[in-house]
């Protein structure tokens, strides 16, 4: 009933009269959801050009374009005034020369003119060879060896303290020393023997200038009496004291020889003979034709050292193999051995230079390149210092003559290995020196040039 109510009175009379007073608005239901999107529109027309921007700056010149055809030639000018005349040019070559005509008459000769002043001399040309070939030595040759002097005066052996010696001769010393003073060594066995042999063989075939018992450089043992063609017959371990004879061999080997030497562990060889097949005269005489000599003990156990020694081999004092302990230095030979033994060989130079002149001041007439006062050093080991220096360790004889003269005062190595026989030798060697010493013992050393 209220419904038609309503609805009659919103027929006649306006709402507002029908409804009552107004009541409190209500609150706002939440938002429901979009609804879809509509269709677009269609697109309106286009609005009034906006004013022109300001110009931009100007972008880079474009490439030149191709050069246009070429317009028609212009009228000639005026002709301009001439130029200077160039430079004549040179002349041409000669023609060749036509054919001489006829000789003429001949002319009167010339008066002569002054004679020109001499002119200096011209430089002296370089001198000729000599007409003999240098030897190296300061006195003769004798089959090769350089024998500076001699003297076979012999006087026999002395008592045991030097009393009752027979008269000529002399002191191994003082053989030494005479040697020494002519710049000079006593000869050593090899050397001595092609000049001593005579004796005991013929002296009517052989250049026999020692006609009795005679010192070499390693003191002329004459082990068990087998040496006799060397030494003249000296005796076996015998005294120092001694008068016998003497000879001082020097010199050099002369450079020019078709045979050169060649280093070896620091060795002068001039030859190697690596066979034993040679009996001791003939390895003293192939040397000694070198101008040189069997290697010492000292130089001997070098080359073997290196090498290029493998046979029992001889040396300039023998080789004699004291108690069959030096095989280091000769391979092995016998003990107290024989001239008829057959041995291999080398030969050594000398080390002199050519003008004989010792690069340090002599001491007593000795040239010691190095004396080392010090019982430090094995026998190898001093056999090296030495060749190092272009030396080798001095002789027996040599050792005494420094000892002598205050040069040196420990025990020391001689190039023959300082077998100090019997003691007898402890003047030179020291008093130390085994007799037949280990080469393993600690001794000094003096190197010679000889």
């Amino acid at each position: 009933m209220k419904l038609i109510e309503l609805l009659l009175c919103a027929v006649l009379v306006p709402v507002a009269a029908c409804e009552g007073s107004k009541g409190a608005l209500g609150p706002t239901g939440a938002q429901g959801p979009a609804g879809a999107t509509g269709p677009e529109g269609p697109v309106g027309p286009a609005g009034p050009a906006g004013a022109q921007g300001p110009a931009g700056p100007q972008g880079p010149e474009g490439a030149a374009g191709a050069d246009g055809a070429q317009g028609p030639a212009g009228p000639q000018g005026i002709q301009g005034i001439q130029g200077l005349r160039g430079l004549t040019g040179l002349t041409g070559p000669v023609g060749p020369t036509g054919p001489a005509g006829p000789a003429g008459a001949a002319g009167a000769p010339g008066a002569a003119g002054p004679a020109g002043a001499v002119g200096p001399a011209g430089p002296a040309g370089p001198a000729g060879a000599d007409g003999v070939a240098d030897s190296g030595c300061p006195g003769p040759r004798l089959d090769g060896v350089c024998v500076v002097s001699y003297n076979s005066e012999s006087g026999g052996g002395c008592g045991e303290f030097g009393f009752g010696c027979g008269g000529g001769g002399a002191t191994f010393l003082t053989a030494a020393l005479t040697c020494a003073g002519q710049g000079a060594d006593l000869c050593t066995d090899s050397q001595a023997w092609g000049f001593t042999h005579g004796q005991q063989q013929d002296i009517t075939a052989w250049a026999t200038l020692i006609s009795g018992q005679a010192w070499t450089a390693s003191f002329a043992d004459n082990d068990s009496n087998a040496w006799n063609s060397v030494n003249g017959g000296t005796g076996d371990d015998h005294s120092p004291d001694d008068l016998y004879g003497w000879s001082c061999c020097g010199g050099t080997t002369p450079s020019g020889s078709r045979v050169v030497p060649q280093l070896i562990n620091g060795v002068k060889v001039l030859a190697l003979h690596d066979v034993q097949d040679t009996y001791w005269s003939g390895a003293a005489r192939y040397c000694a034709m070198l101008n040189g000599d069997i290697c010492s003990d000292s130089q001997t156990a070098l080359i073997r050292q290196s090498g290029a020694l493998t046979v029992p081999s001889w040396t300039n004092s023998h080789a004699d193999n004291d108690g069959n302990q030096y095989s280091m230095v000769n391979g092995g030979t016998n003990d107290d051995n024989y001239p008829s033994n057959q041995y291999g060989f080398a030969c050594c130079a000398s080390n002199l230079p050519a003008d004989l002149g010792c690069p340090v001041e002599r001491t007593f007439g000795v040239c010691a390149s190095q004396i080392h006062d010090v019982a430090d050093t094995n026998f190898m080991s001093a056999a090296a210092a030495c060749s190092a220096l272009g030396s080798d360790l001095c002789s027996v004889a040599q050792t005494g003559v420094l000892r002598a003269a205050g040069a040196i005062t420990a025990p020391m190595w001689t190039n023959s290995h300082s077998d100090n026989d019997g003691q007898w030798l402890a003047f030179a060697v020291g008093i130390e020196v085994d007799d037949n010493p280990d080469l393993n013992n600690s001794y000094g050393y003096a190197c010679c040039v000889k």
